[in-house]
């Protein structure tokens, strides 16, 4: 007669359940964390950035909306820089567009800066910036955005 195998006692399948449970928890617990943060960063980004994508001279220039916590110039930059509004303008009519530039020495490659808010990164460290340069004639020839 061939041996038969035993089945494991009740309690014993249980204690079996919960550790294979317990360390599927354990196991994938980290990961819940990171996606959670990811999750809500990038739900806050769209939160605030909702209505403010496009340019727009009036909400740009107004301080309340391009400070914290609403930081609307990040939202409204890549657009700018995007359709090449400002390519080719006079520094007068940037300054008229954009408001007066930053009085920035971090960036003496460029002529004029302009501070945009917070990185826009999982651990946002930095700032970011829209940086012009001016060509001989006075008219806009590079934009960009860059982090200090």
């Amino acid at each position: 007669m061939l041996p038969t195998t035993q089945k494991p006692k009740p309690k014993h399948r249980r204690r079996l359940i919960a550790l294979i449970v317990g360390g599927l928890l354990v196991t994938s617990f980290p990961f819940l964390v990171v996606g959670g943060l990811l999750a809500k960063t990038n739900w806050d980004e769209w939160q605030h950035c909702r209505g403010y994508t496009q340019f727009n001279f009036s909400q740009w220039n107004d301080p309340t909306l391009s400070a914290a916590p609403t930081y609307v110039r990040l939202c409204m930059v890549d657009d700018l820089v995007d359709k090449y509004i400002l390519m080719g303008r006079s520094q007068a009519d940037v300054i008229e567009l954009l408001g007066s530039p930053e009085p920035e020495t971090s960036f003496s490659d460029y002529d004029m800066v302009y501070v945009l808010g917070p990185e826009r990164s999982f651990i946002s460290i930095d700032y970011e910036w829209l940086v012009i340069k001016l060509d001989a004639a006075g008219h806009v020839n590079e934009a960009k955005i860059v982090t200090d």
